[in-house]
């Protein structure tokens, strides 16, 4: 086996990481929601990743740092209580597809002003270093430049799929990898084993390690506007998203999954080439979100009154005005002349495919218009229904 394709373990157990952590913080609490997703997922990094040299590095160096928030954070809550009471109100979620049109939603409300949002480098590294409010974040945001420029060396391709940038908004799913509890985990390596280990777990327990993470940032901050977030990774999850956040304000984005999922499953080959030697798995991921889009289908058939915001792809890349106010008016928020303003100089500074094309084929993934029709039936038929003049 050359050097190219050579497999390598983390040099770090799970209890050697956890240790280490308490080490580099000077915090001695003893981590015990950590020990089982971290000793599941260090086995399947080590039995399903196929991790390569500089991989392993990267994905030590990931692991001691979640770890070591977490400290931060749990030692936090401890010394100031008022953190668990505050509330986290009027939540947005932006999620749908991969490739769907999230990003722009999420990104001009953002620019709008009237939400907070979670810049990447906060996502990256969410606890305070010293515990104080007054310390400079420059150390946090320096550390978060510091992996952008890695993982784009790493990865040049990725930046055109998605671009992560130190101060702009980002996925919540980088800040829940906090929680060692979720799927973002299979964006950056095929975890076959920890998927089946999740698959056993009860999601409300993600959701409220957000919340807790979000009362943490809201401290930090003082600001107590409405969060924007968004991820690919809700659909079907809108029960537990409710019995957390009762208030929420759900925005789905549709587009047929022809065009979706070549797209992602390009995307996944860049996020997967900084750590791996191994190629994601295609079926089984295709697998998995038809499985999601047809547990969210039964939602709305069990809940038709159910709190979300269908939003078709044209929309989005349509006017930005337009789409904004049918948003605002579901959320029950007023829209400003300078929030309308904002976004309107948001959208000027950013026309699509400003970094260069994404290019992609499906032949590439083994993917036909008939095989995705046939297996996105129901969902391909809920978009036509609810959006007839856009098919």
């Amino acid at each position: 086996m050359d050097q190219e394709t050579k497999v390598f373990q983390l040099q770090l157990s799970a209890d050697q990481m956890m240790a280490r952590a308490r080490e580099m913080t000077g915090i001695d609490i003893v981590d015990e929601a950590a020990v089982e997703p971290l000793n599941i997922l260090v086995d399947s990094y080590n039995t399903d990743a196929r991790l390569h040299k500089e991989g392993v590095a990267g994905i030590e160096k990931k692991l001691l740092r979640l770890l070591g928030n977490r400290l931060r954070m749990q030692q936090d809550f401890v010394r100031h209580p008022e953190i668990a009471e505050i509330q986290i109100k009027r939540l947005a979620f932006v999620y749908g597809l991969p490739r769907s049109g999230t990003t722009k939603i999420q990104k001009v409300l953002a620019a709008s002003g009237d939400f907070n949002y979670l810049p990447f480098w906060q996502a990256h590294n969410p606890s305070l270093i010293t515990g104080s409010k007054t310390e400079s974040p420059q150390p946090r945001i320096d550390e978060a430049d510091t992996f952008i420029r890695w993982f784009d060396d790493m990865s040049p391709d990725a930046r055109l799929g998605h671009r992560f940038g130190t101060f702009e908004p980002e996925e919540e799913s980088i800040l829940m990898e906090h929680s060692l509890i979720s799927s973002v985990y299979m964006a950056f390596g095929t975890l076959t084993s920890y998927m089946q280990w999740l698959a056993t777990q009860n999601p409300k327990a993600t959701f409220e390690y957000l919340r807790d993470m979000l009362k943490y940032l809201q401290w930090q901050s003082g600001d107590n506007k409405p969060w924007v977030l968004k991820s690919p990774l809700y659909h079907g999850l809108e029960p537990f998203i409710f019995e957390v956040f009762p208030d929420a304000c759900l925005l789905l984005t549709h587009r047929n999954p022809n065009q979706t999922l070549p797209s992602f499953f390009r995307l996944l080959d860049t996020f997967h080439a900084p750590y791996s030697h191994r190629k994601p798995e295609y079926e089984m991921l295709r697998m998995g979100f038809v499985a999601a889009l047809e547990e969210h289908l039964k939602v709305r058939k069990n809940q038709p009154d159910i709190n979300i915001l269908d939003i078709h792809y044209k929309e989005v890349t349509g006017p930005g005005a337009e789409i904004v106010s049918k948003i605002y008016k579901f959320c029950g928020m007023d829209l400003s002349s300078e929030a309308q303003e904002n976004i309107r100089a948001w959208e000027a500074a950013n026309p699509i495919h400003k970094l260069g094309a994404f290019n992609y084929d499906q032949a590439d993934y083994q993917l036909t218009q008939e095989l995705i029709n046939q297996d996105f039936a129901a969902y391909i038929e809920f978009i036509n229904t609810s959006f007839p003049d856009h098919h």
